[in-house]
């Protein structure tokens, strides 16, 4: 246990427990029976064909959960026809704002302009991507909520990445506070209360917002999400709660920065490490989209080789390798074995990736695994970067759109190499919290 609890790599751990236990590893830490799923058959299993036994939350086994949400909860954490509702609800509005529409292309081109300007000017300079690519994404999906964008170094923007980088790194369900929730009191060292306070610490800055645009408000002219809660705000027999839509709207804003940036840093180290890759993609994009037009989502249709290696780069990196908590309602049975009711299910994502009997030499990073004998792009069964069932990512259609622009134009423009010619360019990651993370690298955007 004392190698489980509070590990900084749970998804590596665990990954030793499956060579070790196999495929099912059922187990009792503290209060929490936990059972962890590898392999895609058997996660495919639980989330997808016994998705309606398992695509709720253990928010009511979870001592970390009801103290970040003590009242209601929001799109990811939500359970029941709340849940149904909240993401039915969710899923239209992010529609409604242009997600898979021309009007939010052009949100993420402009901001695709102003990185790449911001690298023009780094030259030659060694660069630390990790502190760009989470404000460009982030504006992206400020766009949506707030209607507007922050300047880079707007102190309030910095706080608030802040704030999720701090969630993030302290919000994992094997802390010891989660399996003995006494220690939640008593436990000086207790870093869970720190994800706490940047989660409240988002959603009062984010009811800051609200306030500010009360008053310009216009039932007729819905500009942005926050319009939406207030609009939800003056409907008595609204089926979602005020809580819960707000709590949502902080929810769509975290996952919404976080995830893609981290993603977008996995993808220019595998291109330095990688430069016969760097090169392959951009001879298509520049045979493609040749070098001075703008790239567009529509592009995707005729990049294989670079869709290819952006699902290559999710597959290998897996940056959440570990689903979020699921819990069985009631009996679920799994290759032959019984999962029993209010058990706490994780869903190993990084082992489905790895899975030998899905990919050829899982370890191997190889972007031609996802082409046919023509070259065409062919997507496999097995990616699960989204997770997969009724959870999967509402954000799906965002994030691919984002990282398909910000990817292209970038090798578009620039040769990628490494920022110290001694540099290993280890890529093993590290797991901070929920997300698999490179370990800090340099790199140097070079104009063609």
């Amino acid at each position: 246990m004392p190698s489980i609890i509070g590990t900084k790599n749970a998804s590596e751990t665990f990954l030793q427990m499956q060579k070790k236990y196999g495929d099912l590893v059922y187990l009792k830490l503290g209060i929490l029976p936990i059972v962890l799923v590898y392999g895609y058959k058997n996660v495919h299993q639980v989330l997808v064909d016994n998705g309606n036994k398992t695509k709720f939350r253990p928010r009511h086994i979870l001592h970390f959960l009801k103290t970040l949400f003590p009242g209601k909860t929001g799109l990811i954490h939500s359970n029941g026809q709340e849940w149904v509702d909240i993401r039915r609800f969710t899923m239209v509005a992010l529609k409604d704002f242009g997600v898979g529409k021309q009007s939010i292309e052009e949100k993420i081109q402009d901001e695709v302009g102003l990185l790449m300007e911001l690298f023009s000017k780094q030259g030659k300079k060694p660069t630390d991507c990790s502190k760009m690519f989470p404000k460009a994404t982030s504006n992206i999906i400020s766009s949506i909520i707030f209607g507007s964008r922050f300047d880079f170094d707007d102190p309030e923007f910095n706080n608030l990445l802040g704030n999720i980088a701090t969630l993030f790194k302290y919000a994992a369900a094997f802390r010891l506070e989660n399996c003995f929730p006494i220690l939640d009191k008593v436990n000086p060292f207790n870093k869970s209360k720190l994800a706490v306070e940047g989660r409240r610490e988002i959603q009062k800055y984010i009811a800051t917002r609200i306030e500010s645009v009360r008053c310009s408000f216009d039932a007729n002219n819905i500009r942005h999400f926050l319009d939406v809660y207030l609009e939800q705000e003056e409907k008595p027999d609204s089926k979602i709660s005020d809580e819960s839509l707000f709590i949502t709207i902080a929810d769509l804003y975290i996952a919404g920065t976080d995830t893609t940036s981290v993603t977008l840093q996995w993808s220019m180290l595998y291109m330095i490490k990688y430069p016969d890759v760097q090169k392959k993609c951009r001879n298509q994009i520049l045979e493609v989209i040749g070098e001075d037009r703008q790239p567009v989502v529509k592009d995707k249709d005729n990049i294989p080789y670079v869709m290819a290696t952006l699902q290559e780069v999710q597959r290998i990196s897996t940056i959440a390798p570990l689903s979020v908590p699921h819990v069985a309602i009631e009996d679920v049975e799994i290759d032959g074995k019984i999962i029993p009711r209010d058990t706490i299910i994780i869903p190993h994502l990084m082992s489905v990736h790895l899975d030998p009997t899905v990919w050829d030499k899982p370890e191997e990073f190889r972007p031609e695994r996802f082409l046919d004998k023509d070259g065409h792009f062919v997507k496999k069964e097995g990616f699960s970067a989204f997770s997969m069932g009724p959870r999967l990512c509402p954000g799906k259609q965002l994030a691919e759109s984002e990282l398909l622009l910000f990817f292209v134009s970038i090798i578009q423009r620039f040769n990628l190499t490494k920022g110290d010619d001694n540099d290993q360019l280890p890529m093993t990651g590290i797991q901070t919290g929920t997300t698999n993370q490179p370990q800090p690298f340099k790199i140097c955007f070079i104009p063609r």
